[in-house]
């Protein structure tokens, strides 16, 4: 599962290698390159998902404006 694989031909290559056997190409594939990205995602989703929670925790929502039914019906009352 955690192999170094060559970019140009899929072939798994040693971690030491610098060149791969079958092609002769330079460009080595990390196995945790993946990894890493799918951390990195996750920090950014649960940092973004936080700072809205704040955001909207801190900014009331504005209140609801009164129809003309509820401004009559108000001056009923008194």
């Amino acid at each position: 599962m955690y192999q170094y694989r060559c970019a140009c031909c899929n072939q798994v290559v040693r971690a030491t290698d610098n060149t791969c056997p079958n092609c002769g190409s330079h460009n080595i594939r990390s196995p945790f390159g993946f990894w890493f990205f799918c951390c990195v995602a996750g920090i950014v989703i649960a940092l973004g998902i936080t700072l809205g929670k704040l955001y909207f925790n801190n900014h009331p929502v504005e209140p609801e404006s009164k129809t003309i039914t509820d401004l009559l019906n108000s001056g009923k009352k008194q």
